[in-house]
């Protein structure tokens, strides 16, 4: 007879969830010029017995569909019997940015600036805070799904706080082959979560309005992974993949419009000096640039499009402490994958 002890009821926006259900909601959000009705839809399984909650959360800039079908998969393949704990989702949180695009309304922006937010700000902030009332204040971990931005393609890794061990720890079961140190920069959702006291890992792959069915599949994969590993079900988590730890990255950008015609993939080892591409007149005049790097690194960012404008950022260069250990484990990574990043 197991000992474990039973979950309790959850609340949220005055709906009961009771041990043992799974439920599909519409978060009110505020009202808009037209009076018509707005909301944020949460998915949620409630196990019987007692566990960490698990909130995860998409669409912060509303394109992002990688992150929307792996809440969606993941939701549908997790029987709520099998669960311990609960599991709070939110396949795309800027509604917006989802229904109107490619409009750029200022709602199509992303909200991560307007947390913790503020019940009677702007209309952004006020969504801010529901959500950090409703759902952040509940969670035990945190799960940010991203992918690059428009035409721009990213390796799968995972951000996590390299000073919090435990989280980086936890990080290692996405099974991803990149792990990277949050960055510096100002992020307020990721500051209102920390003060929060709560693990926060993104994972991001892929770009944005783009299905990567091999980038959808690992973070189910990985998500699943973490739930194990957090006695959430009831398998033996996996190891087998041992990522590389990044604690830098840098875009590259260009200095003249035109062709961009790419010479590196996904997951390639560059060296300083090395020319990644060149930018070419697209009506054949005039001389070829290249671009080159000033780093040595490995690609784990890349621009898809062949048009690109100057200023525009190109490739994405992390470094590595050992570069031949990270290389070859990305590569190892790389030959388990159905679709090969590196010798695409």
């Amino acid at each position: 007879m197991s000992t474990q002890k039973s979950n309790s009821k959850l609340v949220i926006c005055n709906t009961n969830i009771h041990p043992g259900e799974t439920a599909n909601l519409a978060m009110p959000l505020p009202e808009r010029y037209s009076c018509s009705p707005l909301f944020m839809p949460i998915r949620v399984i409630h196990g019987k017995k007692k566990g960490p909650t698990v909130v995860i959360y998409s669409g912060l800039k509303g394109t992002e569909l990688n992150g929307l079908q792996i809440v969606n998969r993941l939701i549908e393949s997790t029987p709520v019997e099998e669960v311990s704990g609960t599991i709070i989702a939110i396949p795309v949180m800027n509604i917006f940015g989802l229904t109107y695009y490619p409009s750029t309304i200022p709602m199509a922006e992303d909200l991560t600036d307007c947390f913790p937010g503020n019940e009677e700000g702007s209309f952004r902030e006020r969504i801010a805070s529901i959500v950090t009332e409703e759902i952040l204040k509940k969670a035990d971990i945190c799960i940010e799904l991203q992918t690059g931005g428009i035409n721009h393609n990213i390796l799968p890794q995972v951000y996590c706080n390299f000073e919090d061990k435990k989280a980086q720890k936890h990080a290692t079961l996405f099974q991803t082959p990149v792990i990277t140190n949050f960055p510096e920069e100002e992020n307020n959702l990721r500051d209102t979560i920390k003060e929060l006291h709560t693990e926060l890992f993104v994972y991001q792959a892929g770009e944005a309005v783009r299905f990567d069915e091999n980038a959808i599949d690992l973070g189910v994969k990985g998500i699943k992974n973490l739930m194990k590993a957090l006695d959430m079900l009831k398998e033996q988590p996996s190891y087998h993949n041992k990522p590389s730890y990044s604690r830098d990255e840098d875009w590259i950008s260009t200095h003249r419009g035109g062709i961009l015609t790419s010479q590196v993939t996904l997951g390639q080892t560059i060296k300083a000096g090395d020319r990644i591409g060149t930018i070419s007149d697209p009506f054949g005049t005039g001389v070829a640039e290249y671009i080159t790097t000033e780093q040595e690194g490995i690609v784990v960012g890349m621009n898809t499009s062949p048009l690109v404008h100057e200023g525009l950022p190109v490739y994405k260069i992390a470094s590595f402490i050992d570069y031949d250990k990270a290389e070859t484990k990305i590569e190892e990574w790389d030959k388990k994958q159905p679709d090969s990043y590196i010798n695409q």
